[in-house]
């Protein structure tokens, strides 16, 4: 018989005769004419691919759990169909490519003759246990994912490449339960279905390699060959099988690349940008900010941060992603793994992500940049996603004296007798006269910032009322740049803690928790606790943190108070999103005193990130999460940073709780320590603050 008359009876055909015709002896003399892909391929009743919209449906996920023997019997149905569809998208492939290679072609017959036998297997045993081949309507997304393929490598790569490639592993995961559950039978079948798939796929790699361009690797080749609906993300089963992976022929890269790919099946990401300098673009008010050389070496070390609290189906946008090997050990230890999408040295709008659908922009902070750089994403976002947030009313935001103000509102309808009263609220200054005038009222020490600037920088300390001459330079060039500064008492700190909020669009505000941060000797940013604030405190701010134990919510509902007195002016602006309020207890005479705003960041922030953390450390335990300087540990001695992370990895290695979902106790790297040149950051975790300290001291190096 001629292939293509045998292609021709399976592709339109609508009986099991046809379907499952036997083909002992072929020709392909008579290849014909290419065909244009048919609306659906024709179907035995009951089965047809229309139906899918007119029957009520049956989603896997409703007999995936095997509860009875008739759910077992339907599973076997949904994996029939795709035994079906793959045969008749074979077919189809012979019909519409009659140029292909002969030994292509062969292949290819040999390969539906395969998938013939096993639509036959699987119909048997539904039968044996009482489930008829058309009983439930049948999914069309294989046929409408593959069946417009324009070429042979179109087909390689959707069918043998992507959807084959995932029963490697789906055939793997399904015998092993049906043995669990004493069906041998189906076991058996699954372990066939298996063998046959590893030559299937190895069938589409070989000639996927010979038609594809070698100027790019195996791995960027293929996802550049991918045709929507399609993605790598497809080509992953339950579970990953590395061996039957290379026993099909990938290259170990193609495979390492593949294990750690994440993308979205079905729902739209949001995108994620780290723009660490957000602050400086925003002081700036346009785009075109160019940072301080370690400023930006913390934008590069850190760019794949997001990555720690995002939505596994999130897109983190970067120049570079992490190594394989700082990702795998990640994942191993149950971080979840986002899509990661890479630009380089270009711009979002030149890579083919910035054609996709999102449903959120979601960069570090708002600026003039993140909006410039994210617009290209802007475009089809749904009517109600989150997108550009920029304008000068949200620059306002930003601005010091406007966290400064809110401070002075909420103290005036404050009764909570722990809190700070108005002396310590920061005044907005426009002249050098006026910040004199605030420092002769105010107590020995103050502290003058900039409205616009990083926490911790941007700002000096004034002791005996005094303003020294570098200090009055200082001050009349940012009251030249920003216009205003505010000028605050120096308050004998005790500790810091942020609360985190989402503020919504009209103005609602979801609380997200509270957190405590640690910062340097200049103020800058440490790190923070993740879970267990009061860790390591004495019992005074413990007894303070939950009134005495009269008063033990006071922070929560202390946080839902501000939440919501915040959000209102906040979305009023037009801002919408994450918002960090650092806050700080301090010793006032003999007692303690809680500043409940210190400054409000309309933004992620390195808390919001230690925040997410608390899902992967076991709740029993405290964690550290610190920023670490490549100064720092080559001053202890360390080569650099992937030197320090070696040691520290090697000598308190993470482990997990028995159930292998949270982290227990040791020292884990949370950015790529190889590829930084700055900085670098790592989770602590141990029993108590003590031992996560006492990871970083034996180490030779000082938490503070």
């Amino acid at each position: 018989m001629e292939i293509r008359r045998f292609a021709e009876r399976i592709l339109f055909g609508t009986s099991w005769d046809d379907k499952l015709l036997a083909l002992d002896r072929y020709e392909d003399e008579a290849p014909g004419v290419g065909i244009a892909t048919p609306a659906a391929p024709g179907r035995p009743d009951g089965l047809g691919l229309d139906e899918w919209r007119g029957r009520q449906k049956l989603n896997f996920r409703d007999v995936r759990n095997f509860h009875s023997d008739k759910e077992r019997g339907l599973v076997l149905h949904f994996f029939a169909n795709h035994e079906l569809l793959a045969l008749e998208l074979m077919a189809l492939a012979l019909l519409k490519f009659p140029d292909a290679p002969e030994k292509f072609r062969r292949g290819l017959v040999q390969t539906l003759k395969d998938e013939q036998e096993h639509v036959r297997l699987y119909q048997e045993r539904m039968a044996e246990v009482g489930v008829e081949f058309g009983e439930i309507p049948v999914s069309d997304f294989f046929w409408k994912s593959i069946g417009p393929m324009e070429s042979p490598i179109d087909f390689v790569t959707g069918l043998s490449m992507t959807l084959e490639q995932a029963n490697l592993d789906y055939a793997v995961y399904y015998a092993e339960t049906y043995r669990r559950l004493d069906d041998a039978a189906t076991a058996a079948i699954l372990e066939r279905v298996y063998r046959d798939e590893i030559g299937h796929v190895k069938h589409g790699l070989t000639w996927f390699n010979r038609w594809r361009s070698h100027q790019e690797g195996e791995w960027d080749a293929y996802r550049r060959a991918l045709r929507f609906p399609l993605s790598a993300a497809r080509a992953k089963g339950i579970g990953f099988n590395r061996q039957g992976r290379a026993q099909a022929g990938f290259s170990a890269a193609y495979i390492d690349e593949l294990e750690l790919f994440s993308q979205s099946r079905g729902r739209c990401p949001a995108a994620h940008w780290f723009n660490a300098n957000c602050e400086g673009q925003v002081a700036l008010g346009r785009p075109g900010f160019t940072p301080p050389k370690l400023a930006a070496q913390l934008d590069a070390d850190l760019q794949a941060l997001p990555m720690l609290s995002c939505a596994r189906d999130d897109a983190v946008l970067l120049r570079e992603k992490p190594s394989a090997v700082f990702l795998r050990n990640l994942q191993s230890l149950g971080f979840a793994m986002p899509e990661f999408v890479e630009y380089g040295a270009g711009e979002l709008a030149d890579t083919p992500f910035a054609a996709r659908k999102v449903t959120a922009l979601r960069p570090w902070g708002w600026s003039p940049d993140s909006a410039r750089f994210l617009e290209p994403l802007a475009v089809g976002l749904p009517e109600h996603g989150d997108g550009i947030c920029w304008s000068e009313e949200v620059r306002r935001l930003y601005a010091k004296s406007w966290s400064a103000a809110r401070l002075g509102e909420f103290l005036a309808n404050a009764t909570e007798d722990f809190l700070c009263g108005d002396e310590v609220v920061g005044s907005a200054c426009a002249t050098v006269e006026d910040v004199l005038t605030q420092i002769a009222r105010l107590p020995d020490a103050v502290v003058i910032k900039a409205i616009y600037g990083s926490s911790g920088r941007d700002q000096i300390h004034c002791r005996d009322r005094v303003l020294r001459d570098g200090q009055r330079g200082w001050l009349e060039n940012i009251l030249a740049q920003q216009g205003e500064v505010v000028v605050e008492p120096w308050l004998d700190k005790v500790i810091d803690l942020s609360l985190h909020v989402d503020v919504a669009a009209d103005g609602t505000a979801a609380l997200r928790g509270w957190t405590r941060f640690l910062t340097d000797g200049r103020g800058q940013y440490r790190g923070s606790l993740v879970g267990q604030i009061a860790s390591g405190l004495d019992v005074e701010v413990k007894k303070f943190l939950y009134g005495a134990g009269r008063d033990p919510r006071r922070l929560v509902q202390l946080g839902e108070r501000l939440a919501a007195f915040l959000a209102a002016p906040m979305a009023a602006a037009g801002y919408r999103g994450p918002v960090g309020v650092d806050a700080l207890i301090y010793r006032d005479g003999g007692g303690l005193k809680l500043k409940p705003v210190v400054e409000v960041n309309p933004r992620t922030t390195m808390g919001r990130v230690a925040l997410g953390l608390r899902q992967r450390v076991n709740s029993a335990r405290t964690a550290l999460w610190v920023v670490l300087s490549a100064r720092e540990v080559q001053a202890a001695g360390y080569t650099d940073l992937a030197d320090c992370a070696r040691q520290l990895e090697a000598q308190h290695p993470a482990r997990l709780m028995p159930d292998g979902e949270q982290l227990s106790e040791g020292a884990v790297f949370t950015t790529d320590p190889t590829r930084a040149q700055a900085f670098a950051t790592v989770l602590l975790v141990g029993e108590s603050f003590a031992m996560c300290e006492a990871q970083l001291t034996g180490a030779g190096l000082a938490l503070i």
